[in-house]
């Protein structure tokens, strides 16, 4: 199987793909051929060298993906061969093939597409627990979201609107118009 694999601290010139032996399933895991691999911020803090949470190159990173299981280990319920799903993965998403705990692997909707979810478990996930279990936004509140033009505040502007609350987002002026797309509310009016 390819991965790609972070080769030293620096440039995109520092990523490269590597041959490697397809990983066997363990207890309480699955194994997931990749369709696609979510890119986040973290990803590419990895590459430079400015993510302490990261291993030291040579390392492959990835924190989200999705795909198709195709071998299930023992002791897992409620996933199958066959099944797509997204998982997060804790580093060595980008890889062809994947084992994680199966924990960490929800299937996915018939609605859902892999591609579009491959970038919801990293984005989604952190806005999720942030909104509902830390702070337990609730109807008819009002909620600050700082860097609303990111990904993590994108999601927190839906996950504001779908739960009942009023979202104000912050964002930078070049990302206004992805707030204004993600969130029916948004105005425009902001400092500069």
């Amino acid at each position: 199987m390819k991965q790609v694999w972070i080769t030293g601290s620096g440039a995109p010139e520092k990523l490269q793909v590597r041959e490697a032996a397809e990983p066997p399933v363990g207890a309480g895991e699955v194994r997931i051929r990749v369709a696609y691999a979510g890119v986040n911020f973290a990803d590419i803090q990895a590459r430079m060298g400015q993510y302490p949470d990261a291993p030291n190159p040579p390392c492959v990173v990835g924190y989200e993906v999705s795909g198709v299981i195709d071998e299930v280990g023992s002791g897992v319920s409620g996933l199958a061969a066959g099944d797509r799903v997204m998982a997060l993965t804790r580093f060595g998403g980008y890889s062809e093939v994947l084992v994680v705990n199966a924990e960490w692997v929800h299937k996915l909707p018939d609605s859902v597409g892999l591609e579009t979810a491959a970038a919801i478990a990293v984005n989604y996930g952190t806005a999720w627990v942030m909104l509902t279990r830390q702070a337990c936004v609730r109807p008819g509140q009002t909620v600050l979201i700082q860097s609303a033009g990111g990904g993590v505040g994108l999601a927190a502007l839906q996950i504001c609107l779908w739960r009942g609350a009023t979202p104000i987002g912050c964002c930078h002026a070049s990302t206004r118009r992805s707030c204004a797309r993600h969130c029916p509310s948004f105005s425009g009016a902001m400092p500069r």
